[in-house]
Formats: C-alpha cells, structure tokens, sequence
C-alpha cells in the first residue's frame, strides 16, 4: 500500500488477475478495478511514460500555468495510446496465424518436393 497525500493505491493480486483500489484521504473507496497481466504491464507503462513527460516538466514554468488543458490532452492520449496497444495485440495475434500458416505452406512445399523426387527416382 502506498499512503501519500489525498489518499492512498492498493494493489494486489486476486483470482488470477491485478487489483488496484484507489482510497480517499478519508478511507472511502474512490475506485477499484480488477486487471488483468497484460492490461496491469500496459497501464504501468503508460504509468511510467507519463510520470517521465511530468518530470521533464517540472522545471519549465509554462506547464503550471497551463495545466487545465494539458490534463485534458494527457486524457485524450491515454485513450489513443490504448487503442493503439489493443491494435498492437490484434496485429501480433494475426501475425502469429500468418506465421503459422507460413509453416504448414513451407511443409507442403517439402512434402510435394519428395513426391516429386520419388516419382523422378521410380523413372
């Protein structure tokens, strides 16, 4: 668990997957989510990303004095940036298929080279 000002996150592991709850400052349960592995390492590393960008930031007077809207943008490239991590997953598992079926096309070329080897070999 970690306590910092405004509230606290606890994490955990239950039935196979991630929880994360987000308490209060006053102990009442803001959220609370059950994740699975692969949605608990991208959200970390989008975690990860963005505490970097903030970080980046801290130094530069211009982010606190346009806050409001960065937080909006933040949101809207969280959204695209989860999009785009699903259609990554998607890409890879048609990937693997085509991957597949590239070994089974490459067996058949074997198999046929044999066949045909054979039948050169019985003439």
């Amino acid at each position: 668990m970690a306590r910092q000002e405004g509230g606290r996150w606890d994490v955990g592991v239950a039935n196979d997957a991630v929880y994360v709850e987000r308490i209060s400052e006053s102990d009442d349960k803001v959220f609370d989510d059950l994740l699975a592995p692969e949605e608990a390492r991208a959200l970390a590393g989008l975690l990860n990303k963005y505490a970097d960008k903030a970080e980046e930031s801290e130094g530069s007077s211009d982010s606190k004095d346009s806050k409001g809207s960065d937080d909006k943008d933040a949101d809207d490239k969280d959204k695209e940036d989860d999009d785009k991590d699903d259609d990554d997953e998607d890409d890879d598992k048609d990937d693997d298929a085509k991957d597949d079926d590239d070994d089974d096309d490459d067996d058949d070329d074997k198999k046929s080279k044999k066949d045909k080897k054979g039948k050169k070999d019985d003439d």
